[in-house]
Formats: C-alpha cells, structure tokens, sequence
C-alpha cells in the first residue's frame, strides 16, 4: 500500500510538471515560507477576556539545541491566555534548565516513548484547548488567536499545514503537495494537534513508540467523523527537516513519516 501511494505521488509530481501547475505550486511554496518567515498571517483580534485558555504541550528528550524555538514563538503571539508544558524524558541536557528559564512548566517522565510524556501534559494541562507539538517547531505568530477562532461548537480537532526552516525547495514541495492534494482530514501530524480538552476525555494519545499522532486523528475521526475536524492548509508551522536528514526521504515515508496519506 505504501509503495502504492509513493508511485501515485510520484505520477501526480511529474504530470504536474508537464502541464506547467508545479511551477505555480513552486511559487505558492515560495510565498508560504516567506509568510511563515516574516509572521505576516492575518486574522481577526480576539479582545482580552473573552480568550479561551490553551495549554500547549511539548515532549521532550535532549532537546537542548531546539527548545527555545517553540517556547519564544509562542511568548510573541498576541494572544496572552496560554501555558506551555514541557514534559521531558528525563534529558541528559539543560534542555528542561532552558525550559524553565523561559517560563515553562516541566513534568518529568520516566517512560521515553513519546505518546506516554503527550498523555501526561495532557491530563496536566489547564487550558480549554490543549495543542501538542514537536521542540523543533516555530509558531506562526497569529497562531494562537487562529486556534479560538476555528473551535467553532462542533470542531473537536484542529490541525494545519508544515514547512521545513532548514529543508531545500524540494523537501518543502513534498510538505506543500502532501498538505494541499495527498493529506486527508484526519491525517493529524506531531507538529500540530490542537484539541478541545473535553474532546481529549474520550480519546488518549497511546504510549506508541512512533506514529501516535497519526493514529490518534484516526480515532478521533471514528468518534467525531469530519464534521469534528478543522483542517488549514495554508497556515503553516515551521518544523524542523532533522528526522527526513537522518533517515532520507524514501525511508522516512515508509518510516510514517508526514507524508504518508
């Protein structure tokens, strides 16, 4: 099945570039990056008192060189009611030093795997929306208001698009092709999962090895169905190319990575 999907993909890039349409998504990448880059996302003001809390929790092991990424991200966002969670697998760093010097809070876990650390700042967190991510992401700087404004009543799930700060235009074509063609709604990726706390009582992240983000969007679509998701694949959040360098794009597919459906 895998092999299956890596050809058809291959087929819709290379019929994209015969008929001339890869170079306007070239173009739309191009833009997307730039936005990301410069925080230049537009939305509605959210007035102070009306704010939904939200909790945004990051697992964490030895994440010393990344850490302040998503944390200062976050602390620029105009929107104030939030909290950041950090729950670290217990780092041989000062991953969790930095953490706490920049106001996070820090749980310690003694299980590694990272659906267990994602349980427990769930269950910690205080906010109405809890939003899990990766300690190599940075944060549009809109995001936080952007996360209130798509929980309307029914929306029990919230996700967005990615891009790589340090992948070429290549790596970044794949995540704006997967995002905008190949990604299904309940395709949920570790960059981002923002959920309502209420909607989280029903479904837990499982303590899996890899692939817990994935397979959380796939139960949360058999309880909500796609009327409980909301999916923007034009906001992105910038991420890091660290796992596709290590284990090379063929492999990382086939690994789980976020590409995959």
């Amino acid at each position: 099945m895998k092999a299956y999907l890596f050809l058809r993909r291959g087929y819709d890039v290379f019929k994209m570039f015969i008929t001339g349409s890869l170079f306007r998504e070239l173009n739309e990448v191009k833009y997307k990056m730039n936005v990301a880059a410069k925080n230049l996302h537009k939305s509605p003001l959210v007035k102070e008192g009306e704010n939904l809390k939200i909790s945004v929790v990051i697992p964490t092991l030895n994440e010393s060189n990344y850490i302040e990424k998503p944390i200062l991200s976050l602390k620029a966002n105009p929107y104030s009611n939030f909290e950041i969670i950090i729950v670290d697998g217990m780092s041989q760093d000062d991953t969790v030093i930095k953490a706490k010097r920049l106001g996070a809070r820090v749980i310690l876990s003694q299980k590694r795997n990272v659906g267990y650390p994602t349980h427990l700042g769930f269950m910690s967190a205080k906010g109405d929306i809890i939003v899990r991510t990766d300690a190599d992401s940075i944060f549009p700087k809109d995001i936080l208001i952007k996360i209130v404004g798509a929980f309307e009543p029914e929306i029990m799930v919230y996700h967005i698009g990615h891009l790589y700060y340090d992948g070429n235009i290549f790596l970044n074509l794949l995540a704006h092709l997967y995002d905008k063609y190949w990604r299904r709604i309940w395709a949920t990726s570790g960059h981002f999962i923002a959920v309502r706390k209420t909607a989280y009582e029903k479904l837990h992240f499982k303590p899996l090895r890899r692939g817990e983000d994935f397979d959380f969007g796939k139960r949360a679509y058999k309880i909500f169905g796609q009327k409980g998701f909301a999916y923007d694949p034009n906001t992105v959040i910038l991420t890091s190319s660290r796992a596709i360098r290590k284990h090379g794009v063929i492999r990382y597919i086939f690994r789980g990575g976020s590409f995959r459906a």
